[in-house]
């Protein structure tokens, strides 16, 4: 007990130092994430209080050159940069020329060289370098695949993380006092990226490599600067040719602004001209649009009116199924008791009597009309209890001034109240109502029927059979296709359908925009040309023009040739090239500013 009463105050004890320790890392890194933006908000204020300071200096004492508080040091930088670079090059233009006229290289003061199979020149013990490189990296990579397939535990387990001794009382490492001690004095160790660590790596002093000769008889290649007689000069002259180099790259940005400058209306109107051809395209594709949705609901109508009519076939043969299993176990029309009180009751009809003993009713689902149709009125119609009664009018005595009023009597009979005798209008909806009528009691009387069967199946403890069980009604599943085997379309079957008409569509329509787009293109590039005046402005052939844009084949490239012949040979543009392209020189390049 007293061992299992220690482990746990030790269990304790090194569950409250990890804490500490959790806390005491944490607070120490929002302090150093804190300084650290507070160091680089300080360097940003005093960049800008900077920057301010030299434009304020120039002002005041109109020196256009910028303020830069390490001048010197970057002036002398970029010398021995230039300096590095000439002579780079020099070694190299040396070692070409080695390649051809001496591999050894012992001629031109350089080392062994080997040409490769793409041109380039390169020295023996770079060669040598990049194999012994290859070998290293083959060899590490074997040995790490060596290292996974060997199951070697190298993470301590838990339970020996668990029995580690605590930190001491004091929550310190033994050894952090030691650490601290022996950093007292010393500046902090600054951490520096791989990028500045190759600035720096640069920018270090180092020897200056063997001048290599070009010997007598040995001629540069014509287009290449003769470097070796640039590597003895002096640091005034690499800062004129730096200088030189600056003003050089100012004026080619300079002369590329003003050219692009040049023709920016010619560029800004051809660029209107393109996508107004391309929106007037556009709009004819919404007529196809509409004819596209308006078919696809005529033909969805016309499903839904198949599926229908099916769905009341279907209906019918079942009803006909069961009234033939209802016949064979005895059970008609004629023997269910009930039969004669389903009678047919028109909806919507309130106060109307309508007698269907006297309708005839068709094949057809509309077709509803009177057996005995005539046009005389029967005034026996008229109720037995109808009541007539005097009613008074009065009428002014003309010429009496005393406005004496005559009374006469009219006689007024009560037949009854609202439509009871009104001849009914046998139009579609009427006709249509009193069918559905007549249908819903026909279905109430098979179903009185087929319920007599079921209650017999039931009484017999047997299951009944499905054509018993099938719906009274049609069943409509709307927004399904019949198949041509007469089965539904399942879900699965419309995706894929769906999904080949879309990419149908979108195939159609990839077409269209290409078509568009080179239309549009050519039309951009007939009005930047006209306005550059690379070929003249004729504004009789403008309706000519539209029909060039049906003509222009796909790609840059717009041939004239594809017109018909008749077309071209009346048009007479004499400026007109025959080919429209990036070779053509009377078409602006895309190097113009124009796409």
């Amino acid at each position: 007990m007293a061992d299992m009463a220690e482990s746990n105050v030790r269990l304790e004890s090194s569950h409250f130092s990890k804490g500490n320790e959790w806390e005491r890392k944490q607070r120490n890194r929002e302090y150093r994430v804190a300084s650290r933006r507070e160091k680089r908000n300080r360097k940003g204020d005093e960049k800008r209080q900077r920057k301010l300071n030299a434009t304020i200096l120039r002002r005041m004492t109109r020196n256009p050159e910028k303020y830069n508080k390490n001048a010197e040091r970057n002036r002398l930088r970029d010398i021995e940069s230039e300096r590095r670079k000439i002579r780079h090059e020099a070694i190299l233009q040396a070692q070409r020329l080695a390649a051809i006229h001496d591999p050894s290289g012992v001629t031109f003061n350089v080392g062994p060289v080997v040409l490769q199979e793409d041109g380039s020149v390169i020295t023996e013990e770079t060669l040598r370098r990049r194999k012994q490189r290859a070998l290293e990296k083959a060899a590490a990579e074997q040995a790490k695949e060596q290292n996974t397939n060997i199951d070697s535990p190298t993470i301590p387990s838990q339970v020996a993380l668990r029995e580690a001794p605590p930190y001491p009382e004091n929550n310190v490492k033994p050894d952090r006092p030691d650490r601290i001690d022996g950093m007292n004095g010393q500046q902090p160790q600054i951490r520096l990226s791989k990028t500045q660590q190759k600035k720096r790596a640069a920018l270090e002093p180092r020897p200056p490599p063997p001048k290599p000769i070009i010997p007598d008889g040995v001629s540069i290649p014509e287009g290449e600067e003769a470097w070796l007689a640039l590597w003895d000069m002096a640091d005034e002259q690499l800062e004129r040719r730096l200088i030189r180099e600056k003003r050089r790259k100012a004026a080619e940005r300079k002369a590329l602004r003003l050219k692009q400058k040049s023709g920016k209306a010619e560029r800004r109107a051809a660029r209107d001209e393109k996508r107004k051809v391309y929106r007037d395209i556009k709009l004819t594709w919404k007529s196809i649009k509409e004819e596209q949705v308006r078919e696809r609901t005529l033909l969805k109508s016309k499903e839904d009116e198949e599926s229908k009519k099916i769905a009341v076939d279907i209906n019918i043969m079942e009803r006909k199924a069961a009234l033939d299993r209802c016949e064979v176990l005895g059970f008609t029309f004629a023997n269910t008791p009930g039969i004669e009180d389903v009678k047919p009751r028109a909806l919507g009809m309130k106060g109307v009597e309508v007698d269907f003993d006297a309708i005839n009713i068709s094949e057809s689902r509309s077709d509803a009309k009177l057996k005995n149709c005539s046009k005389r009125v029967n005034l026996g119609n008229a109720p037995t209890d109808a009541k007539a009664e005097y009613v008074p009018i009065e009428q002014d005595k003309r010429g009496d001034g005393d406005g004496a009023r005559d009374v006469e009597e009219y006689i007024k009979f009560d037949v009854g109240e609202g439509q009871d005798f009104e001849t009914l209008n046998y139009n579609h909806k009427l006709r249509r109502k009193l069918r559905r009528a007549i249908d819903n009691a026909e279905i109430r009387k098979e179903m009185l029927v087929r319920q007599r069967a079921l209650d017999y199946y039931g009484e017999k403890q047997i299951e009944a059979p499905q054509e018993l069980q099938t719906p009274c009604k049609p069943t409509n599943v709307r927004g399904q296709r019949i198949l041509e085997d007469g089965t539904y379309e399942t879900p699965k079957q419309e995706r894929i359908r769906t999904r080949m008409e879309l990419t149908e569509f979108n195939l159609q329509m990839r077409v269209l925009r290409k078509q568009a787009k080179d239309a549009a293109l050519y039309a951009g590039l007939r009005k930047h040309a006209q306005l550059t005046g690379k070929i003249p402005i004729d504004t009789s052939h403008s309706q000519l023009e539209m029909s060039l844009c049906q003509y222009a084949p796909v790609g840059n490239s717009m041939e004239l040739d594809s017109l018909p012949t008749n077309q071209s040979a009346n048009v007479g543009l004499d400026g007109i090239p025959q080919r429209f392209g990036r070779d053509s020189p009377s078409v602006p390049s895309s190097s113009d500013g124009f796409t």
